[in-house]
This record gives structure tokens, C-alpha cells and sequence, in this order.
């Protein structure tokens, strides 16, 4: 599908054109038939033979709604600049202009209307001045055409040039996350509630479980249509209208955005570049409270700029822009500032739920450049840098690319080492090689500051190492198990440690640990609670299974506490269950130690309490 929009001037003829182009009388409201002035967007469609569907956008050309304007022209592939022939570019003219080329909608034709009543002689002038005009902007070059509403001319040639914008232009690349602004509601008896907009990123399909955004209501997709016809799947860059159930017309806002279910959150504070428009008559200020359009969206929102206090006219920068409410943004959206009824400048939102920077960090400034003009591969590198382990559709999120892209691109990348694959399989996880050797070495010298505190430690607690590397849990488990596998570092269950590292006792200590051993194999199934050990010592006498510590006060020797789980699993195989008291007799000793006794075999699993008595797992 191709979407072709209008814009310039009011009464420069662009609803009359649309209308002679397609049929279809863009103008439906009673009101702007009356008045002769589109207030509102007009929609129609030709069905051209070779470029097959085209949907048309209308919009108003007067200065006092060139909000709604804003509103239509975000989804434009090829804008209609047009010019009446008899009066040449005007304020509105200029100022459409302007808010196209901060879209950065490059494709346009120029359409000089009313050439029946122009002279030959004026409409070239007109031309001349059309084009000085559109120098350094995203329309420079654009083709241009005279045509009459009224007598036809010129509109076969003009349908046929849109005919060749809509053949050479590739379709719209998805990114698997369907965003469709919505620029009207309304309800359709038999229908329920209907939405329009121009629909990007990915497909929409009939049954799909959706949400409004920022309003946050769910609903599910009951039909599809294009152009008045019945469809099932919507591609990008289709014109569709949505119908909706599970949600009233009345509850949904034009700037809504529909987004099937948590594929997008909203943010109020994002980085971008900004540029002022080279007209503009007030500089952009840090601190400059405007008004922000993005999609079919307005917002009150305060630019802060970063590194500079004022953009002036056609200066460009970087700013983090704060909003008064929360919208689905996301990297790569353009946008554009107003102050009061004037166009002040717009720019690409680059940094989403972005945190708050010193305005003159150099390396937020940097990463906004990168951003802003590298190739795909340096957005990636960048991008999952900040991210630090990452699997492919995060990086694609973050870098604003397709998926595919970043996969073509992360092939490549892992090739020449720059970045290294973690795991295999769906959401594979990658690192920067960079990243990874940090990572490691902050590995190692927290496992040797931890080694050097705990001698007698079999290792650090996973989840202490996690901590000090501060990586999610997936990713932290990713590096440990190539440490692992490239031998630089051991896993002991729950504990890791250098592969260097070895828990070796003192003689002063060898001699504590042969007295505390020897008095617990003379007492055996009843340990005094006065023989005493250093806890460190304790501790590495479990980890190499010599004790069985089961419970504050009670640690048997590991012999002896086989030798008494042995005797309680052949009772069970006897009695098929056994009690506190069945364990005293058996062994002659005490209650406290028999509970001790039965309490660990159930942590080891080998058995299960049930009411007062215990059986085998």
C-alpha cells in the first residue's frame, strides 16, 4: 500500500484536486462544504492499473489548523506540494514545507493548480520560486506538474507520476511490532467501534488481542478494511479501518496509538536529535516549553537541549525532551515543536525512557551521534554496549532496526569478533567482545578479593558474583558457564571460584580440625554441644562433606550420619514409616538429636514428613 498526502496553502485547490485525481470528495464534514475550507482529514484512494492501491490523505490548508495538518502527515510516502499557479508559494506553503521536510518525507511532487486561469508566463515564475524554495530541504528536486481541476489538464500526466512513485517505491519494512495512530473513531451499527489510521512497523490480523495506548484499554480486532474492502491481514503502510470489540468508541482519543498487546510501553522522556527550521522566528531555548507532535499526537513538553543553550534558525543538536504525559514512542519516531502558533523545529527521537544526563556529557553527546548517523552495524555495537547482554530482538528494539537487519548485521559482527554469541538457539544471547573481557576480569577480582576474605571457602555465592556484576540473571549465567567451559573458573552447585583456587589448612589448624573430628566420632549419634569449631573451619569441613551440619547446635561426622540414614531407610523398607521415637531406640540418643536427625534427611529429600511421623520420598 502507498499512502500520498497533500499539503499547502488553503484555497490553492488541493481537496478539488484529490477529487478530480480519485472521485472521492475528500471534504465530508457539513461544515467545510459550507465554508469551502477543509478543517478536517479527508481520505480517499485510487486504483491505479500498474501501482495498484493508493491511498490519499487530505489535509487543511489553513494556518489555523495546521495541527490537524501535523496529524495527517506523518504517514505520507509522497507528499502533493501544492501551489496555486495564479498566487505562488504562500506563509502556508512555506510552512507545510517545512513541517514535511522535518518528517523527512522525500518523495513529493509539486502540483501547480489552477492553470487555466494562470498565465503561462506566471506559472513559470511560480516554478522558479517553488524551487529556490525547496532548496536544502527533503524535497529538493521534486518533479513538477500544471494541472486544472476544472478543465482536466495536466491530470492524466500527474496520476501517472504518482503511478511511478508508488512502482519504484519498496515496501515498507516491518519490525514485527504493528503501531497504528489513530486519526478518527467512530461507530458502525452491526460494527461496534471503528478506528482509522495509517498502520507501520508490522502486521495486524483479524482476532488479534490488542491495546490502546497510553489509555491502556485492551480489545480484540473483529475486521479489517482497505478502501471499503474486506480484509484479513493489514500490511505496513496500509491505510485500514480497525473494528473493535471489547472497547466503546466513546473511550478511544484520536493520538491513540493501537499496538497488539505488550509490544510497546509508553515514556515521557526521550533523547533526540532537533533541528530549527531555517525560518523559524523565535531560537529554540533550553528549557523551551512547546508543544510536541508525533504520530496523531499533541503533548505539552519542555525541550531541555544538551550542549548548546539555543538552537538558532537552522541550527541543529541534541536534546532530551520531558512531556507532560506518557506516549508510545519509540526510536526513530520524528516529531515536531510548536510555540504557540508558530513551527519551531522537530527532530528523531533517539533514546527512549531516557534517565536524566549533565548536559554537557560528552559521551551522551557521543551516543546520540552514533545513533543519530551510523550504519546499522555501529548502531548495534552501540546499542547492545549499553545494553550488555543482550538476544536479538532487544538489540532491535533498542537500535530501532528490523529484525532482520540485525540478524544479517550480528552474522557479520560475530565473524570479525567485534561481538561474541553466548548461547544458541531462540533468544541466543550476545555481548560485545569488549564487554566481555570486562565482565571477566571483574569476574576474577571480585572471585580473588572473595578468596582472599574467605581462605576456607569452596567458592563465592552465585548470586554475590551476579550482584557485583550487575547483569540479569540469564546473562550472568551465560559468562559463568563460559568461564567455565574455557576452565578459568570452577562451579561448586550454588558457589563458584578461580580454578586456582584451593582450600588449604594451616597446622594450627589441622590440629583444631583432627580434635573437633575425633570427638565427633567418639560421641557418634549424640554430639556434645561443647565441642566447638571456628565457623570458617566448620564451613569448609561441610563443603568437603566431612561434617553434616543438621541444625545451630548439632553437626554429626558425614560417616556417622550415613550409617544413621542407613539405619532409618531399612526401617522404612521394614515398617514403611518411622517416628521420633522409633529413631531414639534405634539409636540410642536422645529426642533432640533424633529430630535433628529426621529434619535433615527431610532437606535431603530422602524423606517427607507426614502428620508425626516421617516416610521415604
Amino acid at each position: 500500500m502507498f499512502v500520498v498526502g497533500t499539503a499547502g496553502h488553503v484555497d490553492h485547490g488541493k481537496s478539488t484536486l484529490i477529487e478530480k485525481l480519485s472521485g472521492i470528495d475528500p471534504d465530508r464534514l457539513a461544515a467545510e462544504k459550507a465554508r469551502g475550507m477543509t478543517i478536517e482529514l479527508g481520505f480517499a484512494w485510487l486504483d491505479l492499473a500498474d501501482a495498484g492501491a493508493v491511498s490519499i490523505v487530505d489535509v487543511p490548508g489553513h494556518e489555523r489548523f495546521v495541527k490537524t495538518m501535523l496529524m495527517g502527515a506523518g504517514g505520507f510516502d509522497l507528499a502533493l506540494l501544492v501551489v496555486a499557479g495564479d498566487e505562488g508559494p504562500m506563509p502556508q506553503t512555506q510552512e507545510h514545507l517545512a513541517i514535511l521536510d522535518l518528517l523527512d518525507v522525500s518523495d513529493g511532487i509539486i502540483v501547480i493548480t489552477k492553470s487555466d486561469i494562470a498565465d503561462p508566463d506566471l506559472i513559470e515564475l511560480v516554478e522558479i520560486e517553488v524551487s529556490e524554495m525547496l532548496e536544502g530541504t527533503s524535497l529538493e528536486g521534486s518533479p513538477m506538474v500544471a494541472v486544472s481541476s476544472e478543465t482536466g489538464d495536466g491530470i492524466d500526466q500527474l496520476r501517472q507520476m504518482i503511478a511511478d512513485f508508488a512502482q519504484a517505491e519498496p515496501p515498507r519494512v516491518g519490525n514485527e511490532r504493528p503501531r497504528l495512530f489513530i486519526d478518527r473513531s467512530f461507530s458502525v451499527a452491526g460494527f461496534g467501534a471503528v478506528v482509522t489510521g495509517t498502520l507501520d512497523g508490522g502486521e495486524l490480523k483479524v482476532g488479534d488481542e490488542v491495546a490502546l495506548l497510553p489509555s491502556g484499554e485492551n480489545a480484540r480486532i473483529r475486521g479489517l478494511q482497505s478502501h471499503k474492502s474486506q480484509i484479513e491481514v493489514a500490511q505496513p503502510g496500509t491505510r485500514v479501518a480497525v473494528s473493535l470489540s471489547g472497547v466503546s468508541h466513546t473511550e478511544i482519543e484520536r493520538g491513540e496509538a493501537l499496538v497488539q498487546r505488550g509490544q510497546f510501553n509508553t515514556t515521557s522522556v526521550f533523547d533526540a536529535s532537533l533541528r530549527a527550521i531555517s525560518g523559524v522566528k523565535r531560537a529554540i531555548r533550553h528549557n523551551h516549553h512547546v508543544t510536541l507532535f508525533g504520530g496523531t499526537w499533541e503533548e505539552p513538553a519542555t525541550v531541555r537541549l544538551l550542549g548548546a543553550n539555543q538552537l538558532n534558525a537552522g541550527d541543529s543538536g541534541w536534546a532530551q525532551i520531558k512531556m507532560n504525559a506518557s506516549r508510545p514512542i519509540a526510536n526513530g519516531d520524528h516529531f515536531v515543536l510548536r510555540d504557540s502558533n508558530d513551527t519551531l523545529g522537530g527532530g528523531v527521537a533517539l533514546v527512549t525512557d531516557a534517565p536524566r544526563h549533565r548536559r554537557s556529557d560528552s559521551k551522551v553527546i557521543e551516543h546520540l551521534q552514533i545513533l543519530s548517523e551510523g550504519r546499522s552495524e555501529d548502531v548495534i555495537k552501540h546499542s547492545l554496549d549499553r545494553l550488555g547482554i543482550a538476544d536479538a530482538a532487544q538489540i532491535a528494539t533498542a537500535a530501532h532496526l528490523s529484525r532482520s537487519e540485525v540478524d544479517n548485521d550480528l552474522i557479520e559482527l560475530i565473524k570479525s569478533k567485534e561481538i561474541v554469541r553466548l548461547t544458541e538457539g531462540v533468544g541466543a544471547l550476545h555481548v560485545l567482545r569488549s564487554s566481555l573481557a570486562s565482565l571477566q576480569r571483574l569476574a576474577f577480582e571480585a572471585l580473588k578479593e572473595y578468596h582472599r576474605n574467605y581462605p576456607l571457602r569452596l567458592g563465592m555465592p552465585r548470586q554475590e558474583l551476579r550482584n557485583r556484576l550487575e547483569i540479569s540473571a540469564s546473562g550472568f549465567d551465560a559468562i559463568v558457564q563460559r568461564l567455565a567451559d574455557d576452565g578459568a573458573i570452577i562451579q561448586h552447585g550454588t558457589a563458584v571460584c578461580n580454578a586456582d583456587h584451593r582450600v588449604e589448612f594451616t597446622e594450627a589448624q589441622k590440629g583444631e580440625v583432627d580434635r573437633f573430628l575425633g570427638v565427633l566420632r567418639e560421641h557418634r549419634y549424640s554430639p556434645p554441644a561443647w565441642n566447638k569449631i571456628d565457623a570458617e573451619l566448620l564451613g569448609a569441613l561441610a563443603d568437603r562433606r566431612k561434617v553434616v551440619s543438621a541444625g545451630p547446635d548439632v553437626v554429626f561426622a558425614a560417616e556417622v550420619y550415613d550409617e544413621m540414614l542407613d539405619t532409618v531407610v531399612d526401617f522404612c523398607h521394614s515398617n514403611s514409616e518411622i517416628s521420633i521415637n522409633n529413631v531414639r531406640d534405634l539409636l540410642g540418643t536422645s529426642r533432640k538429636y533424633s529430630l535433628a536427625l529426621l529434619e535433615q534427611l527431610d532437606r535431603d529429600n530422602v524423606t517427607m514428613r507426614v502428620g508425626d511421623m516421617r516416610k521415604l520420598r
